[in-house]
């Protein structure tokens, strides 16, 4: 039996961070309904993040690289529905290329953006603040000027509030997801609860590939996704 198991970084909690790749893994494999006729089988991993800022390879990638160096190849054992033991070879590795193209990296898959557009600051009065020396007039003014009100501060808002996101990243994880069947793979595991997958694994489904998608936070509302009979197996991690 042949599995792909791919992994959404960004979406797990900080618990299954520390924890480790190896024990999310694990607890994917315990918890996937496993047939009784498998004794062997293998388990490819695939972890997805913004992982390089321009060429560069960010100091968290450098990490989770080092860690996953330590921790695999593994051998993971797990019962069948029937209590027979199922025992995966375990290889895993940070997606920096699509699958179908692996020599082709990816870079530039973490951004450093200014900051976001829809940002609203609330005149104190409004929120019920009467203090003199409230520091939202001059946030506001930051914000939506991109300059410090103090005719001495030379300090832009660009200086002060960025935030960080991952650009390229779901949609290779689309991409292998949609390719990852022409491998032979006889399942998939998603581990994220990132409802714009749902695209990919309504695919994957209508080709005739068994999957199953893992929710890292609880969810209890979920909406069952049934294809031509085929049904995709909801689990929380």
């Amino acid at each position: 039996m042949k599995l792909a198991i791919f992994i959404d970084y960004d979406n797990l909690l900080d618990g299954h961070k520390m924890s480790g790749i190896l024990d999310v893994a694990t607890k994917t494999l315990l918890q996937t309904p496993i047939s009784s006729s498998i004794v062997r089988g293998t388990c490819d991993i695939r972890i997805y993040g913004g992982w390089y800022e321009g060429p560069t390879m960010t100091k968290r990638a450098q990490e989770l690289a080092v860690a996953i160096n330590n921790e695999f190849p593994a051998i993971i054992r797990v019962p069948s529905q029937t209590g027979e033991i199922s025992s995966f070879t375990a290889n895993a590795e940070l997606a920096v290329a699509m699958m179908e193209e692996p020599s082709h990296h990816l870079f530039g898959t973490y951004r450093k953006k200014g900051k976001p557009n829809n940002l609203r600051v609330q005149q104190p009065e409004e929120v019920g603040c009467t203090d003199q020396t409230c520091p939202l007039p001059v946030a506001k003014r930051l914000l939506k000027t991109g300059s410090c009100p103090i005719s001495s501060c030379i300090v832009t808002a660009a200086d002060l509030v960025y935030r960080h996101e991952q650009k390229i990243v779901d949609t290779m994880l689309a991409c292998d997801m949609v390719y990852a069947p022409s491998l032979n793979y006889n399942q998939l595991i998603l581990v994220s609860g990132d409802d714009d997958f749902l695209p990919p694994l309504r695919t994957v489904l209508l080709r005739g590939t068994p999957v199953a998608r893992f929710h890292p936070k609880p969810n209890q509302t979920r909406t069952p996704l049934a294809i031509r009979g085929a049904q995709l197996i909801d689990i929380n991690l």
